[in-house]
């Protein structure tokens, strides 16, 4: 079983499933420790993540969720927002779709009918040229990261030719992104997702701090 990480809380799937592991909850580089104070590190915490329901109680560790769901005699139930499911498998698709349909929205433009302010980023602005710069900055950082893939020695940008010499050589694919590496597809999309959601908040970092987020 392999241990991926994310950023911020642990989420463990079942044994059957991918496992997701997670760094403590801090900004990368110098920034403050508290949540409140730093905005990458209040961002990454709004993403979609999993929780474990035990009758009315919701706990963040599937292993404790277990034990409490065994000594209550009663089923565990897996959150991903304000969807519930009975496996940790259906649990991680739909956190991998919550998490991409979060990042999307995140960088998307919506403009208000009434006021006319456009919000992306989390910023609403009533200026379209700062609302242009925004989007054009958020789209920037995105782009920046992509998936690659590394097949045996072998690494390359191109799914087709990933194939193609998975197939020759008859190796496993790795997905590749940030250097963060997964046979899982379904968890490589997930840390494409989360990649593209943080560079998107340090592209958003005020200039006069954006030298210490590093």
């Amino acid at each position: 079983m392999k241990f991926f990480k994310f950023g911020l809380m642990v989420f463990a799937l079942a044994s059957t499933g991918p496992v997701l592991c997670a760094d403590d909850a801090k900004c990368d580089g110098v920034c403050a420790a508290s949540v409140s104070t730093c905005s990458v590190t209040a961002g990454m915490a709004k993403l979609p993540k999993i929780a474990y329901m035990v009758g009315n109680e919701a706990l963040c560790c599937e292993e404790s969720a277990k034990a409490a769901a065994v000594a209550a005699k009663t089923k565990l139930v897996y959150l991903v927002g304000i969807e519930k499911f009975d496996s940790s498998d259906k649990a991680f698709v739909s956190l991998v779709d919550q998490t991409e349909k979060f990042v999307t929205a995140f960088a998307t433009p919506s403009t208000c009918k009434i006021s006319g302010a456009t919000t992306v980023a989390g910023e609403t602005m009533t200026c379209t040229v700062r609302a242009g710069e925004v989007v054009s900055k958020v789209k920037k950082a995105m782009d920046s990261i992509a998936i690659s893939y590394k097949v045996g020695e072998k690494s390359c940008s191109c799914p087709v030719e990933a194939k193609a010499l998975a197939a020759n050589k008859n190796v496993k694919t790795f997905f590749v992104v940030d250097q963060e590496e997964t046979e899982c597809e379904l968890t490589a999309r997930l840390n494409l997702a989360r990649a593209k959601y943080k560079v998107a908040l340090k592209a958003m970092v005020p200039e006069k701090t954006e030298a210490k987020v590093q």
